[in-house]
Order: C-alpha cells, then structure tokens, then sequence
C-alpha cells in the first residue's frame, strides 16, 4: 500500500507532504517508510513488525522500529501564530528491537535555543540506552542560562515489579523565566523567586506479589514497601500572584522502614508556619506544628541547619497556633492490600489556636481575605480509629466583611464531637439587627468505613434542626447599603432527617415585605411580597411567594427536591404582568413571563416565554451642546458589552426562552419617532448566550435638522455566533426640497455600510451634505449659507428645549414644515437674500425671497416627481 499526502493541518500543525509504503509477505508487516516534511525539517519511521497467530500474542511477537527527525527549524511545523509552538534545531534519533519480550535499543535527544513564546532553552539533550528490558537514562538535561538548569539520570526496568534509581536536581535562580510555561496554561498570576530541588531514590514501582498458601483465593502473601530516598526543596524569595515574600524548605527522607520530615517550614512576609512529620511504631507524627504572626520565629531545626535563610525579624513573632498530632499509619503497607490506617490504630491529637486574626492570614497568603474577625479554636482526640473521642470548639468574634461596611459584626459559635461512633455538631450565629440563628445536627460517625469508602456513605442516617425566630428583615440593608427602606419579617424552623443521600426534611419558613425602596429611583420598587416555604419529605415547596413590583404583580410556584442533600432539583415555574424590569431616564421596559426552571441546581434549564409591554425608550440627542459649552465630545465605548455569566451555577444553566413584543416598543425622542417588535430566541448557557431572531422597525420617521427620514424597512438580525453584532437591513426615504433621496445601511452594528442615491441624481458626498445641512456642498461654499445654516440650527434647539422641552419628536407640525436659508445667493441679481420655504403638501410647496435691499418674490410651486 502506498500513500501520498501533501498540504496536511491538523488544529495547529502543519505538513507539506506525507509519504508511506506499507507491504506484507506472510505473516511480516512492514513499514517501509513514513516520511513527513516540512519546509526542510523531515521525519522518517520505519519498521516491522510479525504477526502472531494468536490475537491474545499481540504483544510477545517480535519488532523493530526506526525513528529520525532533522529539523533546522522546528517551529515550522506549527502555524505561525501559534501559542504552543516551539522554535529553533532539533534533532532526535531512536531505535528499538522487540524480541521474546526483551527490548533492546537506544534513543537521543539535542536541540539548541528552543523558544517557546519568551521561555528559551539554551540546551535540551537526552541520551538513553535499553538493554535487556531496562532503560538506562545516562543524561537529561536542559539548560536555561549559567544558573539555572534541571539534570536528571536513573534506570528503569520494564518488568516488575519495576525496580528503579535515579537522580533529579534542578536549579532556577529567577522563576520568572519560567513565566511563559504558566501563560501557555492560561495562568495570568505572577512568578518570581529562586527554587532549588534535589531528589535520590531507588525501589520499585510496584510491590511485589504472590499466591499464599492460605487456601483463601483472595488472600495474598505480599513484598513489604521497599523505597527510599531523599528529598531537599527550598524555595526563597517566591511570589505567585499575590503571595509575595515567600520562603519554603522542606527536608525529607523514606526509607522500608519509615518517613522522616525534620523541617517543614512556609512562611511570607508577616507570617511562619513549620512542623515536623515522622512515622514511628506504625504511627504518623506531626508535632512542633507551629502559626506565627506578626513576626518570623525559625524552628530549632531550621536554625541549625540554616535553611530557611536568614529571617529573623526584629518584632517578636506571636504563636497564634500550635498542636501535635498523631494518627495510626502503617509505612510498611504503602501499596499493599493490608490498611495503612488500622482500625485498632491510637489517635492523639491537640492543635489549639488563639486570636488567629483572619484578615492578616488572608492577607499573608496573598488571597483577598472573605472574612475578617478573630478566631479561637481547640482541638482535642484520642482514643482509636474504631473507637474515637474527639472535639472541635470554635469561636469566631467580630466578624466582618469589607464588601458590606455598614454590616454589624457578627459572632460565630460551633461544638463538634465525636463519641462513641456519633458525630454531634452545635452552631450558633449571633448579630447586634437578628435573633440568634441555631443549627444542631446529629449522625453516626463510623471512621473505619468512611476511611475505606474515602466517603461519608450515602445511607447514613442524619438528624439536623436549623431555627431563625422571628425577625426583622430590616438587617438585609446592611448587606446591600442601596436600599433606602425595607419593612418586613422572616423565620423559620426546619427539621432534617433520614439519611445525606434520601433526606426527610419537615417544616416552614416565611418571609413578609410591605414595601422595599431603593436609593436609586431607577429601581422598581417592591411591595406586598409574601413567602412561605414549606418542607416535607425530601422537597422544599412554594406554598406562597408572590408580590408586586412596581405595580406589575408576579408570583412563583413549584419546588425544590433533594435526592441527596447536596444536590437539590429545581422545578419551578415563574409567572409576572407588566413587571418593570428597567427605568432610567432613556428606558422604561415592562414585560409579561412565562418562565420554567427545572433540573439539578448546577446545570438547570429555563424555558418559557418573555413579551416586552407598555415600554418606550425616549432619548433626546444634542446636536449643538449649548446646555454646556467646553464640554468634551461624547466617546465612543471601548469594548462591545458581552452578555455572560462567569460565577455559577448560572453559568451552566441553559435556556430556552421566547422573547416577543407584546405590543411594540416605542421610540421617542427628538431625532426619531416610531416603534419596534422583536421575536428572538434566547439559547446556550450562562457562560455562552446565544440569542437568535429578528428586530424590526415600524413607522419610524429620523429628523435631522434640516431634513426628514422615513424608514420604509428596518430590520436587526441577531446571529448566535455573534449575539451582540447584529446584522442591519434599513432603507429609509428622505425629500429634501427638490430632491427624494433613498439611504441603504447594511453590515453589522460594528461595521455598517451605507449607500445614498436621489432623484436628480446626484454625488455621494453631495447626497450627504444634503441630509445634513439642507444644502448642496456647492451651495454652502457660497455666500454666508453656511452661517445661516449654523444659525437655523441653534434656533431649533433652542425652540426644542425651550418651548417644546421633554416632549417628543412629532411628525407633520408645521414648525417641521419650515426651511429658512439665509446668505443664499439670487441667480437673477448677484445679491445675498433670505429664503424662506413652507411644505404644504407632498405637492405644493410655498417660497418667499428677501434681498439685501428689501426687494421680495413669493412663489407657489407644484412638484411633478418622474421614476
């Protein structure tokens, strides 16, 4: 079989051609060649390969394969903009025999000045060798500059238990330059500091196994862990994102007979953490656990050792946590079928932690602190696994959180223990504006099989209580500062119980608002909203929860299931009447829905119908700014508005929904007059609304200053691959004086297009100058026109913001009707004049002149138009 392929891309590769020849000659499969080129890099494969006479000997039948790649310029096999592609000489070599199950070969690696975006490879070699089914990796290495290098070698064998040694060390005084690696992954965030990593080991992959003599078929005799190594990590100076001033040292070392970590330590500019972690007589210890702020203490290990660095700060560190913890671990099991957490295994444990300020933590780690307060917590254990008593005492007090500075502090309270194979939880949330809001819950706590199904199992059982008395729901504007008045009351009482995957859930919750204003006008306000949730079984069900919103009244029935109490269900249906769901001073929208949301919270599905009612938009555009002189001219946007969701669970929700006028939008202003209907269709997710359908114009007349446009077609064509470009299809009629112009727009809203034609035919640019002025640009370059036209304007705007102020555009007044041109030139004398004009119809039209010397001529002209 022979192949031959040119012009090949696939996603971000290219090939100029591709060659193969294929033969078979009884039961020897060979591949002749495989010749792929580019440019002048080439790829060559060759191979073969016999055929076994039993499928299930696929892989024991003998092959060879060849591999050579000679590329000056290896970038080429990738388009030129490609974020991924690597550039600069590479070469590679490879052979590989496979024979009885024993491979045998060699391969080779060498390029030089690789880039990858800003990321460079002074030098990237690898040399290996295969003999009797293992690999020996003499070399591999890659070298960014003098300092900063990785150097690895070991070897491998391919049968196992995989027995393996080898040696990893790398160096990079500036992690910065490793900055292209995370900009390739998407990772915007910073990278600075210096790392040094050292790694030696031997052992196997795997543990050996054999049949026992037990004459239970499960039951297997197996080979102890058999490991060790060292390893060093210290990082100094680091920052990631907004994590600055970090330092990490981590010193560690396994062996068949146990772990060893003598130094963990992290800390950042105002805070330390260190530990140490060793397992001994089937037990794992982390003690000196240790949490200052405020200051840099260095454990006792790592002064000795001097790891860390030089530190030491002049302000006394403060220990805001400590413990020691010791739980049953079994090295020797590592990878084995016995348990490395015996179920008769001791647990020990005390970690304590006072006044730990939360916003400095937060802070510390680079991470935008959620919360700030201070924090007291202990926690004590002993006992078994099987058989554990332990308790967790949290209390956390003035808690706060930045996004909402009026919010009161609050204070938090929680007790959990553990006894007798019963978890028991206390929580209590207390704040200055609410009644204290309680939460009890109860279950049974088997650690063994929770250990063994690496999950609470689904069948346990659960009792949980959670209260709020009745309250104010006044304490909501602490959260959201915009609303100015809020008057009402909530509570509620639910039981939970059954098991965390069928839970059984009983009781209600209300919730009144008389009336809810907000600062801002603009917002519709709330009024009469009444709730009531009732829950029983496993579902949450609107009894009641309707309201008024700004006179239009909408209502929501359904409920929410609970098939575990992780994953609630929705079902339910939204129904509103002329709800204002926008005001401002251009917009006033009012719609009717018909919504339905149902399915799991995190990906549910809203489907229905949404028809726009009683809504105008009103805008009034200044063409002279003589409200305001020296104000700066009105900017464009510097990016088109994207309509998603980035946070879920809206997000993933998808949607289905009908968007129609009701009854046409109206347009007003003083430029435009008219109105719109629309039939769209909103579909996709959150994240990647789609929206498909028309937009079309109806009896909508443009004024311009000095002329009048009828729009006989107006169409907007929304496109789901580009929602928010929609496509433009008008055509519009103007007369102006003698002369019918007809204005095409197509294109985009991004890019639109327009084409202008009259009768008499005129230019382009004479066409516009026309629409714009009333005039010709011969006209204007004679006399005092121009001025005139100038003064013509000013007068309209301030005849429409004087006498005709807040009103909208009307058609047909006979202040429309009106033309006045000044500084016009008469044909007959030479002389300037005023002209004034009167539309009396389509047909008859009314004209006076004025010259400079007081001479007049009045004309009624009848208009016959020829097509």
């Amino acid at each position: 079989m022979e192949a031959d392929l040119t012009g090949l891309r696939y996603r971000d590769y290219i090939v100029d051609s591709a060659e193969g020849s294929l033969n078979g000659n009884d039961d020897i499969l060979g591949l002749d060649r495989l010749n792929l080129r580019r440019n002048q890099n080439e790829l060559n494969v060759r191979g073969r390969y016999l055929l076994p006479a039993e499928v299930s000997k696929f892989s024991s039948q003998p092959a060879e394969l060849d591999v050579v790649l000679n590329a000056p310029e290896a970038g080429d096999f990738w388009v030129a903009n490609s974020p991924n592609r690597i550039r600069g000489p590479l070469q590679l070599a490879g052979q590989l025999q496979w024979k009885q199950q024993i491979a045998n070969g060699q391969m080779w690696v060498f390029g030089s000045n690789l880039r990858m975006r800003d990321l460079v490879f002074r030098q990237l070699s690898s040399q290996c060798a295969i003999s009797n089914n293992v690999i020996y990796l003499n070399d591999c290495s890659a070298t960014l500059n003098d300092t900063d290098f990785i150097n690895a070698a070991g070897r491998l064998n391919l049968q196992r238990p995989y027995h393996y040694s080898g040696k990893v060390s790398a160096s990079v005084a500036n992690l910065s330059a490793l900055q292209p690696l995370l900009r390739a992954a998407g990772n915007q965030n910073e990278l600075a500091g210096s790392v040094t990593l050292n790694w030696e080991g031997e052992g196997q992959g795997v543990t050996a196994s054999q049949p026992s003599s037990s004459k239970s078929t499960v039951a297997q005799a197996v080979a102890p862990w058999e490991n060790s190594g060292k390893l060093n990590f210290a990082l100094q100076k680091g920052r990631y994102g907004n994590l600055q001033s970090v330092q990490a040292n981590v010193d560690a070392s396994y062996s068949p007979d146990g772990l060893d970590v003598p130094i963990i330590f992290f800390a950042t500019g105002n805070m330390d953490f260190h530990a140490i972690a060793r397992t001994k007589d089937d037990t794992l210890e982390i003690d000196k656990i240790q949490l200052n702020q405020a200051g840099v203490s260095q454990p006792r290990e790592a002064a000795r050792t001097g790891a860390p660095g030089e530190r030491a700060s002049p302000a006394e560190p403060t220990n805001y946590a400590y413990g020691y913890v010791s739980v049953p671990f079994v090295w020797k099991n590592l990878g084995t079928n016995a348990p490395v957490i015996p179920s008769s295994g001791k647990v020990s444990a005390i970690v304590q932690s006072e006044n730990l300020d939360l916003k400095r933590l937060f802070d510390d780690l680079g991470v935008k602190p959620a919360m700030s307060g201070i924090v007291n917590a202990r926690l004590n254990a002993d006992g078994t696994v099987a058989d554990l008593n332990a308790r967790l005492d949290v209390q956390a007090i003035d808690l706060r959180n930045e996004q909402w500075p009026k919010m009161e502090p609050a204070t938090f309270e929680l007790t959990a223990q553990a006894t007798q194979n019963r978890l028991t939880a206390s929580g209590k949330l207390q704040q200055a504006r609410i009644q204290p809001a309680e939460l009890n819950a109860s279950m049974p706590f088997d650690l063994p099989r929770i250990i063994r199904a690496r999950k609470i199992p689904d069948d346990t059982p659960i009792t949980a209580k959670a209260r709020i008395p009745r309250t104010s729901v006044n304490f909501v504007r602490q959260f959201a500062p915009e609303l100015e008045q809020l008057d009402g009351n909530l509570g509620l009482d639910v039981d939970v119980s059954g098991t965390l995957g069928h839970p059984i859930l009983s009781g209600a919750g209300d919730m009144t608002v008389n009336v809810a204003r907000f600062t801002n006008a603009t917002l519709p306000a709330l009024r009469n909203f009444n709730a009531r949730l009732v829950f029983a079984q496993n579902a949450l069900s609107l009894d009641r929860f309707a309201g008024d919103l700004a006179g239009g009244p909408f209502r929501m029935t359904g409920r929410v299931t609970f098939p575990k109490l992780t994953e609630p269900t929705l079902d339910l249906q939204l129904k509103a009447e002329s709800v204002l769901v926008a005001r401002n001073d251009t917009l006033t929208a009012r719609a009717d829905a018909d919504l339905k949301i149902a399915g799991p919270f995190a990906t549910a599905t809203v489907t229905g119908n949404v028809a726009m009612t009683n809504s105008q938009i009103l805008k009034n555009i200044d063409l002279i700014p003589i409200g305001l002189p020296g104000r700066p001219a009105p900017q464009p946007p510097s990016a088109r508005p994207e309509i998603s969701v980035t946070t879920p669970p809206l997000r993933d929700w998808k949607f289905d929904v009908a968007i129609k006028t009701k009854d046409p939008v109206l347009v007003r202003g003083n430029l435009a007059t008219g109105g719109a209907t629309g039939d769209l269709k909103l579909t996709g997710t959150g994240l990647h609304p789609q929206l498909q359908g028309l937009v079309q114009m109806q009896n909508v007349e443009a004024t311009l200053p000095f002329s009048r446009l009828q729009v006989t077609n107006g169409l907007l064509t929304f496109d789901p691959s580009d929602p928010m470009n929609p496509r433009i299809n008008l055509q519009g009629t103007s007369v102006i004086r003698d002369y019918t112009v007809r204005v095409y727009v197509y294109g985009t809203v991004d890019s639109p297009e327009a084409v202008f034609t009259s009768e008499p035919p005129l230019a382009q640019e004479e066409i516009i100058s026309l629409i714009a002025t009333g005039a010709t640009r011969q006209e204007l370059s004679t006399g005092n026109v121009l001025a005139g036209r100038a003064a013509m304007l000013l007068v309209q705007q301030l005849y429409r913001k004087i006498v005709k102020k807040g009103e909208p555009t009307q058609s047909n007044t006979a202040y429309n009707r009106l033309d006045l041109d000044l500084g016009t030139v008469d044909p007959r004398t030479g002389q300037q004049q005023a002209t004034v004009r009167f539309k009396i119809d389509d047909h008859f039209v009314l004209s006076g002149d004025v010259g400079v010397r007081g001479d007049f001529r009045g004309r009624l002209k009848y208009l016959i138009r020829f097509r």
